[in-house]
């Protein structure tokens, strides 16, 4: 039978269009794969280097009209991530390069049961802005918290991760230490938001909770990357280098008249005070300072909202009260970042190498003033084709491939089969001092809401076949 020309030229704009939007959905899972990039050592860090065509992203099939108010954050969350392949369980963390971490870490030979059992027993170690150690161990491919846990908001984030975590890769048996607080926990064999690289055993890093509560999927990112491209194109940035914070430092948990010239963010207000005309960086909220140190810090900077900084040429980052907790955020921006070289260091920032996806200054801030007026000069003659943009291209393309849903769940995984490796003794399956984590899932981001379903119900049907083990039937019981 011969169709009719109106109903073959229908049926083929109908095949067509699935074509084309099965192209767009398989262009969004296999984002990563697609994207032609290397990854080479470069000092303390690996550079992420990227095919010319690889940003920035002029168009997509997702693409949308940029809204001319509001955060460019809230609208790409607004965007219903598609439940695409990309985030299908797979059978092992992706290799990205030889000896490329996807976690950073520093540990000297294996991990003793001993060091493990001394860590675990502190609980509260002692150390500037260090909070707690809270025992887990995973059974079975199911999760459990010890007993002794305080219930906090930091917890629920962690063991949210690590519900997707286990519900996409494959983790061994096996018990580990989570530490939430800024400081660094040398020598102690935790994972934690933070390390300082230059101990040894400086421990293992995670995903901090803000990673966490701020991540995207990688259409969500599209849209994000996009919006902020067009609100903030670089040829009409503000000739001026920006910081805003608080007095937050490493070594003070509160500043006084003996200390807060030694407070680090004290010395970078008072630093821009005399280079005012390129430095706009000042303490917005003096906190946990006496009397005495606000009558020294009066000239306070207005508060800006967090995504206007790409107002201008370039964005200072320095460290708080551990590593620099912002900078999981700025790494998303399009406009250049001037970071401290700083020994505290999360889990990624050793895939954003100075001169390739940011710069540097000096943690003594002496070269900061020099550096940025190289840059903001850079930014005022060269527009979208300086140095500096392409650095920060550079950057956003880093965090599509790495920094998405999947990519700091594949992070985490690293870390945790990393320390499995490294313990050195088989773990005890006794659950006496545990219990286990709810099933329930997600609440802390925005995941495809087929994914977050599957994944209660991945630990759902593990809670019910352990249930199943343990208890006696209501039959067994009346026998």
């Amino acid at each position: 039978m011969v169709l009719p020309p109106k109903r073959l030229f229908f049926g083929a704009a109908v095949i067509l269009f699935i074509l084309v939007a099965l192209y767009g959905i398989a262009r969004q899972s296999e984002h990563l794969r697609s994207t032609v990039f290397v990854i080479e050592p470069l000092g303390d860090y690996n550079a992420v280097r990227f095919a010319a065509n690889s940003f920035p992203e002029k168009s997509s099939i997702f693409s949308s009209d940029v809204p001319l108010k509001g955060s460019c954050f809230k609208h790409a969350r607004s965007f219903k991530e598609p439940l695409t392949p990309h985030y299908s369980p797979r059978a092992s963390v992706q290799f990205i390069g030889t000896d490329v971490p996807r976690a950073l870490w520093r540990w000297s030979g294996e991990i003793s049961k001993a060091a493990f059992d001394s860590a675990a027993a502190k609980e509260f170690p002692g150390c500037v802005h260090c909070v707690d150690i809270v025992h887990y161990k995973i059974i079975g491919g199911r999760l459990y918290v010890g007993k002794r846990a305080r219930p906090h908001m930091h917890r629920e984030v962690a063991e949210e991760m690590l519900k997707v975590v286990l519900y996409l890769f494959p983790i061994p048996d096996m018990e580990f230490l989570l530490h939430f607080g800024d400081g660094c926990t040398q020598g102690l064999p935790v994972l934690g938001w933070n390390i300082c690289r230059d101990h040894p055993n400086a421990g293992f890093t995670m995903p901090s909770y803000s990673i966490w509560d701020h991540s995207l999927g990688p259409t969500q990112m599209r849209v994000y990357h996009r919006c902020l491209r067009k609100r903030y194109p670089a040829s009409k940035r503000k000739p001026m280098a920006v910081w805003r914070g608080s007095t937050t430092d490493t070594r003070f948990g509160s500043f006084n008249r003996d200390n807060y010239l030694q407070a680090l963010r004290v010395q970078l207000h008072l630093l821009a005070r005399n280079h005012s005309d390129v430095l706009d960086v000042k303490i917005a909220d003096p906190l946990n300072c006496d009397d005495f140190v606000r009558s020294q810090l009066t000239d306070t900077g207005s508060r800006l909202n967090f995504e206007d900084f790409n107002t201008y040429c370039l964005i200072v980052d320095v460290d708080g009260n551990g590593w620099s907790d912002r900078f999981g955020q700025l790494v998303h921006f399009n406009t250049p970042i001037l970071k401290m070289a700083s020994n505290h260091t999360a889990f990624f920032e050793h895939l954003y190498a100075p001169g390739v996806a940011i710069e540097q200054f000096s943690r003594n801030l002496s070269d900061l003033p020099i550096k940025a007026r190289r840059m903001i000069a850079d930014c005022m003659a060269g527009g979208e084709e300086s140095r500096g943009q392409q650095l920060a291209n550079s950057m956003q393309a880093t965090s599509r491939v790495l920094m998405d849903h999947v990519g700091i769940a594949e992070a985490f995984a690293y870390a945790l089969l990393n320390y499995r490796r490294l313990s050195a003794w088989a773990v005890d399956p006794s659950l006496r001092e545990f219990n286990p984590v709810n099933s329930s899932c997600c609440s802390y981001t925005k995941l495809p809401k087929k994914f977050a379903k599957a994944v209660e119900e991945h630990f759902a049907v593990k809670e019910g076949r352990q249930k199943a083990m343990v208890a006696p039937s209501r039959k067994g019981l009346g026998a």
